[in-house]
């Protein structure tokens, strides 16, 4: 009885990530290669497969409504995503390079203001035995480190922005040569990968496939509904409060909400930094307003059109955030539970199928297709 609950599923996938967390504190050395190959050749891959996800339903929808051929399409797609791009540099860059320097600016007088709200907070008698200088001299706090901390986790050196800055033109360079043809040839890897395995299995290895490829999909496509949701209210939520760089911070609002649980927190952080100190009432309010969006969003949107798409234990969640997010840092957090939610079902696929194999070669059953990836 207890195997066949799910209380016995989440404890056996919980203690499997434990165990992987003990193997990567160990053989750590390991996956340093592993690392960089991912930044290096897959993390194109994934980006071309995330606009692939954005871009194919347009492209299919403009084939079949208006008879265009599939490569027409495509180029009318890639001008509709160049066109907007060029828009959105030409009307919001200059905005945000002046709101990001403004910020940069404005970081230097967060030490000041905190010295003297220390200061105000060390004349009340309930604080007067607490040496709040002699703390601040000790904690050495920098805002700039906390915030370039918070986003690369390293202090980058001249070389390292170089290598920084070479990485991204060659992911910029390959992401559309590597969209294209995914848009193009996407139709036909589905058969490809039909011919490359048994006649036996080829039923389940296309369900499990097709079930992938749903996944991903609803995945994509509903975070991307949950960062416009958060992107939206968050503004015009801070504009109505004033806070400074409204844009910028709800920009990074609606990116760290695609981190489970702990994103909406992440996102209130630089907010937080920046006015504290100076107008701690805005800061206050800010966070309630994060507090209920989260609780809005965590309890009715994101279930409806991400949640949907991953079955994977909230406990779970919490321990990949944790391993993920020190190796590989905010990206690695964000693709953190698709990824694991698509492993687990290759996982469990193949598993199921082992065992089909087993039963079939016992002779208990008759031999099953696609039935055995059914939930």
């Amino acid at each position: 009885m207890f195997k066949s609950s799910k209380l016995f599923f989440w404890t056996i996938e919980i203690l499997a990530v434990v165990a992987l967390i003990w193997l990567m504190t160990h053989i750590s050395f390991v996956f340093k290669p592993i690392t960089t190959l991912f930044s290096m050749v897959f993390l194109p891959f994934i980006i071309a497969g995330f606009f692939y996800y954005v871009c194919n339903p347009l492209v299919s929808f403009l084939e079949r409504k208006f008879k265009l051929k599939r490569i027409w399409g495509i180029v009318l797609v890639f001008i509709i995503i160049i066109g907007g791009f060029v828009f959105t540099v030409m009307s919001l860059v200059p905005s945000i390079i002046t709101q990001l320097s403004d910020l940069i600016n404005a970081s230097g007088n967060i030490y000041p203001e905190l010295q003297k709200w220390l200061e105000k907070l060390s004349e009340n008698p309930a604080f007067s035995e607490i040496d709040f200088k002699a703390l601040l001299n000790k904690a050495n706090i920098s805002y700039m480190d906390i915030l370039q901390n918070l986003l690369s986790g390293v202090t980058l050196s001249v070389s390292n922005v170089v290598a920084v800055v070479s990485k991204i033109f060659m992911v910029l360079a390959l992401v559309p040569v590597l969209l294209f043809y995914m848009l193009k040839d996407g139709k036909d890897m589905l058969p490809f990968l039909k011919k490359t395995v048994l006649k036996s299995d080829r039923l389940n290895i296309v369900g499990l496939l097709d079930d992938m490829n749903g996944t991903i999909s609803k995945f994509i496509s509903g975070a991307a509904i949950d960062c416009l949701f958060i992107f939206v209210t968050v503004f015009i939520s801070y504009m109505i409060i004033g806070i400074p760089y409204a844009f910028l911070f709800a920009a990074f609002a609606a990116v760290t909400n695609l981190i489970p649980y702990i994103g909406p927190y992440i996102g209130v952080i630089p907010v937080v930094l920046t006015v504290a100190f100076t107008h701690p009432i805005q800061a206050l309010i800010a966070v309630l307003v994060v507090l209920t969006l989260q609780q809005i969003d965590g309890s009715i949107i994101y279930p409806k059109v991400v949640g949907s798409a991953v079955e994977v234990h909230p406990v779970t969640i919490m321990v990949l955030m944790l391993v993920v997010g020190s190796l590989y840092g905010l990206v690695g957090m964000l693709i953190a539970v698709p990824f694991y939610s698509l492993v687990k079902e290759i996982v469990k696929f193949s598993w199921r199928l082992w065992e089909n194999h087993k039963a079939v070669r016992l002779g208990t059953i008759e031999n099953k297709k696609y039935d055995i990836i059914e939930k």
